[in-house]
């Protein structure tokens, strides 16, 4: 809303000065922008060394994974690659569910695994049970597969038998 000063100048509050008598007074605005300019130069180098320190700390962390080598079967890297395998044509699973009373459901509680090649014989087994989202519901090992199937028993109470959707085997060795 305009406002009248002494000299008979209208105003508005947020906007340039506007004359009601031809008189107009105008704000130094080289002052100001050269002040704006100074109070933005902290600014300008704070940013400036903001972004050169995330440059350099990606750049080390390239240089961090780069050194960690490829995958060797003396070394252990970051990589990629297709590793040999006893089994080539996969397992087959089959679950042993047992009921727990005082969880009030069934439980996985060890799992047969057939179908494993003649040539992993002597190698170590491990299985997780998982659920939907990924998680471990469960997990055992067999320090040695004897001929071609293994028994792997559960870590006590089981798995959750009804949230068990997926399995990982690992044959080592």
């Amino acid at each position: 809303m305009p406002t009248e000063d002494q000299e008979g100048l209208s105003k508005d509050q947020d906007g340039p000065p506007q004359t009601t008598t031809g008189v107009t007074r105008v704000k130094n605005t080289e002052a100001i922008s050269s002040s704006r300019e100074r109070a933005q130069r902290p600014r300008r180098k704070r940013i400036g060394f903001a972004i050169a320190a995330g440059v350099a700390a990606f750049g080390v962390a390239g240089a961090s994974a780069a050194s960690l080598g490829g995958i060797t079967s003396s070394t252990l890297g970051a990589d990629t690659g297709v590793i040999g395998s006893c089994d080539t044509d996969g397992v087959t699973l089959s679950y042993t569910n047992g009921y727990d009373a005082t969880l009030g459901r069934y439980q996985t509680n060890s799992v047969s695994v057939t179908g494993i090649a003649a040539a992993c014989a002597s190698k170590s087994l491990s299985l997780t049970l998982k659920d939907a989202a990924g998680a471990s519901l469960g997990s055992g090992t067999v320090a040695s597969i004897s001929g071609t199937s293994a028994t792997v028993t559960l870590s006590a109470p089981g798995a959750n038998a009804n949230a068990v959707t997926g399995a990982a085997v690992v044959i080592a060795g």
